[in-house]
């Protein structure tokens, strides 16, 4: 099993939360599922196609803004309605990716990103994403307790005692009504600098925690 790592950046960004509506919140770092849908595209998978793969998720924005869309609905079975939305949106993202998965899908992951044509995407349609960075790295070694330094951080709730709580997706599968039931995770969202403590994670060749949702 090889670990790939990715710098990214996005001017702007909405990771909208499931049901919210009237207004659409962001979360504060895109959940798994968004980032597992992402590396699927990039792998060109197939429809109900999914490559195993876990999953650490941290970065940083410099802030929050709003901004309006239209949102269009069907009210009954033909009559459709708009009405005005306000978006909530990150600005100026960084993040640091980790995927661990089979060597395969790993070397076709980078080489994808690294001689693809197409532009990758994080959130909506149009957050688009910068590839600042890309490596497969060559070591990581395993961390009892540490604080988070460098970055905001998703942590599974096993890992950490305190932060705000997301119950996050993950991965789906399509029941017998071909609807998706999506696989949750409790975790805690943890800001850089708050000496909250992390049990049981790893660090990589730069110094940065890798910490997998499983």
């Amino acid at each position: 099993m090889k670990i790939l790592k990715l710098n990214l950046f996005q001017e702007t960004a909405c990771y909208k939360k499931p049901f919210a509506y009237k207004v659409a919140e962001t979360y504060p770092l895109p959940p798994y599922s968004t980032v597992i849908g992402m590396f699927h595209k990039i792998l060109q998978a197939k429809p109900g196609e999914y490559f195993p793969m876990n999953i650490s998720i941290q970065g940083e924005f410099e802030s929050i803004f709003s901004n309006y869309q239209t949102l269009r609905m069907f009210k009954g079975k033909d009559v459709v309605t708009a009405m005005p939305r306000n978006v909530h949106q990150l600005l100026n993202i960084n993040l640091v990716i980790h995927i661990e998965a089979e060597d395969q899908v790993i070397d076709k992951i980078y080489n994808n990103i690294l001689m693809g044509e197409e532009t990758f995407t994080l959130g909506r349609n149009e957050d688009l994403v910068r590839v600042d960075g890309i490596k497969i790295l060559k070591e990581v070694k395993p961390v009892t307790e540490t604080n988070l330094e460098n970055y905001n951080a998703y942590v599974p709730k096993a890992k950490t005692n305190n932060g705000i709580n997301y119950r996050l997706n993950t991965v789906y599968k399509i029941d017998e009504n071909n609807l998706r039931r999506w696989e949750k995770i409790d975790v805690k969202y943890i800001e850089k600098d708050t000496n909250e403590t992390v049990q049981d994670v790893l660090e990589d060749e730069d110094g940065d925690l890798v910490i997998f949702y499983k």
